[in-house]
């Protein structure tokens, strides 16, 4: 058995780069049949773009160890005057095999000044090297990873009946761009809400859809780009989320895509709440239970009580864990900030007193419990 070490180049082009608010993903691509990579651009305030690559992790993937063992080198390109291609950019990437895997990428955050751009058509790639290739034993090679069922139908459908960029979600002002198709095969919710019979069933205070028709609502498109600066795209729906931020709701859109989730914002800060509201909102079954289980899994002292007066009230499948944790740990959340801030304003909590001697009861259960086995 023999094997060899290839390269490959990744890259595509975008003719209206500066267009894009905050990032754009590329299309996912693979460097074998189970390890899959998007590249990540992302134009910051301070007047320059970064430049990252994102593993599309498999849920057992914990570390980069696999996908450290290759080379990786970014660059970006800009396309000028009489198609004269001018590098901006190259780095290479040196990722430690322990490093979590869980996260947005690795890269240069401020890879090139906005400034040094002409035409803004760039092009951004990588090329990533080391790459063994076994030239028998396909089957020992080959790993059957589960991909959700619906997300391989909507991509099926987008390979064999194209459907281009029809909706448009604006997000407290912040437009975000989907395929219908994609959106409809992954949620029950959005497919009724493209399906013009079932439009008038749709009752959601957070939503509002305006349906233009066809001959309307021409568009640029800012996330999906190609190399045709006249590409445009004939937007059937226009919706407006309220009750959601862009970064939160960005997220669901990539976990739509993609099957990945973004647990954080830019500050690092967690939106698995948020998250997990947007996920029974519109009936992600998966993406709800992934959610639940991280919001089980970072209760502390310093967030439980307002998971506890906030959310179990609406979410009953939470209750049973965080009460036991309050239970638990409850003297020392009787101290904690978010508790006196609870109490501080508890008009904005009209279950408190019920939830409370809730707690109670649990809290004497298990104190019961130690003298019994004392």
């Amino acid at each position: 058995m023999s094997q060899t070490a290839s390269t490959i180049t990744y890259q595509i082009t975008l003719p209206k780069s500066l267009e894009i608010k905050r990032i754009y993903y590329s299309p996912v691509f693979s460097t074998d049949n189970n390890m899959f990579w998007q590249l990540l651009l992302q134009v910051n305030n301070k007047d320059s773009c970064g430049l990252f690559l994102k593993p599309v992790a498999d849920p057992d993937e914990i570390t980069w160890r696999e996908r450290s063992k290759l080379s990786f080198k970014l660059f970006i390109k800009e396309i000028r005057y009489k198609n004269q291609t001018v590098e901006l950019f190259n780095g290479i990437l040196v990722i430690p095999p322990d490093i979590a895997i869980e996260g947005g990428g690795y890269g240069y955050p401020d890879a090139i000044e906005k400034s040094l751009l002409q035409s803004k058509e760039l092009i951004i790639g990588v090329i990533i090297g080391d790459i063994g290739y076994k030239e028998s034993s396909f089957n020992k090679m080959y790993t059957h990873k589960h991909i959700p069922k619906n997300l391989i139908n909507a991509w099926k459908d987008q390979l064999f009946n194209f459907q281009s960029i029809d909706v448009e979600f604006n997000v407290q002002g912040e437009k975000f761009y989907a395929c219908s198709s994609i959106l409809s095969k992954r949620s029950k919710y959005f497919a009724k809400i493209h399906a013009d019979d079932d439009i008038r069933d749709i009752d959601d205070d957070n939503i509002n859809v305006d349906r233009k028709d066809g001959d309307n609502g021409e568009v640029d498109d800012p996330m999906l780009l190609n190399n045709d600066n006249e590409t445009k795209h004939q937007i059937k729906h226009r919706i407006e989320i309220s009750g959601y931020d862009p970064i939160t709701f960005s997220s669901m859109l990539e976990y739509l895509y993609t099957n990945q989730i973004r647990w954080t914002n830019e500050n690092n800060e967690s939106i698995t709440i948020e998250l997990f509201r947007l996920a029974d909102q519109y009936l992600l079954t998966d993406l709800r239970e992934r959610a639940k289980f991280r919001i089980l899994d970072e209760l502390k002292i310093s967030n439980v009580s307002k998971i506890m007066f906030d959310l179990v009230p609406e979410y009953e499948d939470l209750k049973e864990q965080v009460l036991k944790f309050m239970a638990k740990n409850f003297e020392e959340i009787n101290n904690s900030q978010e508790f006196k801030d609870i109490l501080a304003n508890l008009t904005n909590y009209p279950n408190y007193s019920v939830i409370l001697s809730e707690i109670w009861a649990e809290y004497f259960k298990l104190q019961k419990l130690k003298k019994l086995n004392s």
